[in-house]
């Protein structure tokens, strides 16, 4: 069975498992906390982070080479787009575009995966969470892994695995459907916040909390305070939300006047699991373990690779666009396959007419049955080709007019879009693309018409344009209404 080494990668201390996965659970070798030494963290100098670590894996007797790593929450920048309601195979292209164009960094130097969310009433295209961290978090990473003789294995954040321990715990007693739940975990002066639904990540958030909650009640007042920020911020999107269940993941011993302010607070269900005693984990390790809550995310990555019940983010390796399988090379060589049983049956009758007659009859009729069956089968995925065929001739192109509107909007200095959504169009209008957004000046918005109205095919539809105050930076208020009309193809380029 495989060994992993499951790592919360924190900037001042690094907690790790050294575990076993088997189909039927976790088994856990060795538990461990390490504090970086003074200059030699992997933020300082990473070959000397490197170097240290050799030594502190070999002492401890650490044998899993494979290393699963959850990164400290403020090193990413999460937040939820709406895209266009596209087909599952080009979503990860267009959150892309999305996510790039609202980036204040350059998209090359960021590395991105995301999670899509279950759909709501009145969101006419599709809710993603995206989860972006810069390049050099994980080539620092690999740097100091790489001095130790160890392989990344997988990149995430500690709110999507802890939710594939939700997950797992709730297949004896699931919450009501659409209910909105809470976790956290908290530790010293640091508390992580999630809230999900239906097994979807819709919010994560981390804090530090006051440095005059030393006391429990202190802490406590801390901790809801900043639940009562994160439940603010969903109900601007998610108005109807209510809280049905609470997680808190830690020692139990330490939680329970935590457990009750909570169930006070938000009368909801409330429980309190010890992340390294759960359903499926055989804990072997010996000796005093620190803060059971820091071990929560290694937790759920290693769960994760027993099965998946939640939907994961990886930075290592992203959602990648789905290839479409190519049915007409299938075709040819269901075609290709034929002929050869055609062939190799007419040399078999031949040979059997000069051994028996009546034999080779019955062969010949048995062959013949069965390149009928072939050939039957064969006719449903014709069918099919000219199905998808069809398909691919009508359906829009979104990908490229996106493209020409992000050329268009030329970044988000002058003028950036709030809104867009994607329509199929209609009476000789191929698609159309609607939404608003602000402008710095109006020549703005004049110059980001002209630039669209460029592009062969392209009408824009004139609007009001307000200034509204509601952005300071960009008070003027533009409707985007831009549709693209069929263009005819040139025969001549065409024939070159």
């Amino acid at each position: 069975m495989p060994d992993f080494l499951a790592l919360d990668w924190e900037h001042r201390q690094l907690c790790g498992l050294d575990a076993e996965v088997t189909h039927a659970g976790v088994r856990v070798r060795k538990a461990f906390t390490l504090e970086w030494p003074e200059g030699k963290s992997p933020d300082l100098d990473a070959l000397a982070a490197g170097s240290w670590l050799i030594e502190q894996f070999a002492s401890l007797g650490l044998t899993a080479k494979s290393v699963l790593v959850t990164l400290p929450r403020e090193d990413a920048v999460v937040r939820v787009i709406e895209v266009p309601n596209v087909p599952d195979a080009e979503l990860p292209n267009v959150v892309r575009f999305q996510a790039a164009a609202k980036s204040t960094r350059q998209f090359d130097a960021l590395l991105l995966d995301f999670l899509p969310l279950p759909p709501r009433d009145g969101v006419a295209g599709r809710e993603v969470l995206v989860a972006t961290i810069g390049r050099e978090v994980l080539d620092s990473l690999r740097l100091v892994l790489s001095r130790t003789g160890c392989e990344l294995a997988g990149v995430s954040l500690t709110a999507p695995a802890m939710v594939e321990l939700i997950a797992r715990l709730e297949k004896s007693d699931p919450p009501p459907r659409h209910a909105v739940e809470l976790a956290i975990v908290a530790h010293e002066q640091h508390v992580e916040i999630l809230l999900l639904r239906d097994r979807g990540l819709l919010l994560t958030h981390s804090a530090r909390l006051p440095d005059d909650a030393t006391t429990p009640e202190r802490e406590q007042q801390a901790i809801v305070a900043e639940v009562n920020r994160s439940l603010v911020s969903l109900k601007r999107q998610h108005p109807e939300l209510t809280l049905s269940r609470t997680w808190l993941w830690g020692e139990p011993t330490k939680l329970h006047g935590l457990a009750a302010v909570l169930r006070k607070r938000f009368a909801c269900d409330v429980h309190v699991e010890d992340p390294l005693v759960l359903p499926g984990l055989t804990f072997d390790a010996g000796g005093e373990v620190a803060s059971h809550a820091l071990f929560t995310g290694p937790m759920g990555l290693l769960f994760g690779q027993v099965g998946r019940l939640a939907e994961p983010l990886d930075f290592l390796h992203p959602r990648q666009p789905v290839v479409p399988r190519d049915l007409r090379r299938l075709w040819g060589s269901v075609g290709s396959a034929t002929a050869a049983a055609l062939l190799i049956g007419a040399f078999g009758w031949r040979w059997l007419e000069v051994r028996s007659l009546e034999a080779e009859t019955l062969e010949h009729k048995e062959k013949a049955a069965q390149l009928k069956q072939d050939l039957d089968a064969a006719a449903g995925m014709v069918k099919n080709v000219d199905s998808v065929g069809k398909w691919t001739d009508q359906r829009v192109a979104w990908l490229d007019r996106l493209f020409e509107l992000t050329e268009a909007m030329q970044g988000t200095d002058r003028r950036y879009l709030r809104k867009v959504n994607c329509l199929p169009g209609s009476g000789g209008v191929v698609g159309t693309v609607r939404g608003d957004g602000f402008a710095k000046e109006r020549d703005d918005i004049d110059d980001l018409t002209s630039k669209l109205l460029s592009n062969e095919g392209v009408s824009v539809v004139p609007h009001e344009q307000k200034r509204d105050g509601a952005d300071g930076d960009y008070p003027f208020k533009f409707d985007l209404d831009v549709a693209w009309r069929p263009v005819k193809k040139d025969l001549k380029s065409v024939k070159k």
